[in-house]
């Protein structure tokens, strides 16, 4: 669906992710990659497809950022589907993003306010995930002192030395990498709060993408936790700033239940 390629001050501490209500009774959703003209018997929707529905609106595919509600937030809306796209796992995609289909509509807010979440994005990736992948390339000062990055001055400074460094004895993989979190930085400091969002997420796939190809039997756990912090950082998002309204749990359920009968037999569409 995509091309991967200073308020931060105020911002909650980490915290865990804590569904608003039973996601039981959305088990029989499936979250999958990629956009659907319509859904399947079992769901089968991106993220934010499936985020439509429970919140009401009529079903929709989405193809990119401008297809969502204006009531989502876009910077978060485009973070959540850049993690449904770069989770391979369909058990750990449903894991992950189930949660936060009731927690997008109505969450967006000023321009200030967005960029507080991003720059919440890009200092959490450069101090807990970023290191990951500079560690495996023996890059160990490098992730040191991204670890250190505690404000999004402190990331954007350690952003700032990495991509003025040349690294193309490095391999092309980490390349990406830096050109991923530098790009996100720039767009950041420029108040392009979707582009930086874009970027942030590419980061987390080329961290994924060189932890796993890392020899060792702990590379694949190694990942997942990477995709554990990736929505851990889209919940500290969501928590700054406007909110979804409560849903009631069977309301959720109901929605997305009519929307499964109406959809077309597969051969239709």
């Amino acid at each position: 669906m995509f091309n991967f390629r200073n308020l931060l001050n105020r911002v909650p501490p980490t915290a865990q992710l804590t569904p608003a209500f039973d996601f039981t009774r959305m088990l029989n959703w499936k979250i999958l990659r990629g956009s659907h003209e319509f859904p399947g018997p079992d769901g089968g929707t991106c993220i934010n497809e499936a985020a439509i529905v429970a919140a009401g609106y009529p079903y929709r595919p989405v193809r990119r950022i401008d297809d969502c509600p204006a009531s989502f937030s876009r910077p978060l809306a485009l973070y959540a589907m850049c993690l449904n796209e770069i989770v391979l796992s369909d058990d750990l995609r449903q894991e992950l993003l189930l949660p936060f289909v009731a927690r997008l509509a109505g969450s967006a807010d000023s321009l200030e306010v967005e960029m507080a979440r991003v720059g919440l994005i890009i200092q959490r990736t450069v101090a807990t995930i970023l290191p990951e992948a500079l560690e495996r390339a023996g890059c160990d000062r490098d992730a040191r002192r991204c670890r250190a990055a505690v404000t999004i001055r402190d990331a954007v400074a350690a952003v700032k030395q990495l991509s003025g460094r040349n690294w193309h004895a490095r391999g092309p993989h980490l390349i990406g990498l830096i050109n991923s979190i530098s790009m996100a930085v720039e767009d950041h400091l420029a108040y392009r709060a979707v582009d930086a969002a874009q970027y942030a997420g590419t980061a987390i796939a080329d961290v994924a993408e060189l932890v796993g190809a890392a020899s060792g039997a702990d590379a694949a756990q190694r990942v997942e936790t990477i995709y554990r912090r990736a929505a851990g950082l889209l919940d500290e998002a969501l928590r700054i700033g406007n909110r979804a309204e409560p849903i009631a749990p069977e309301m959720v359920a109901s929605r997305m239940q009519r929307v499964r009968q109406a959809a077309p037999e597969p051969h239709a569409a």
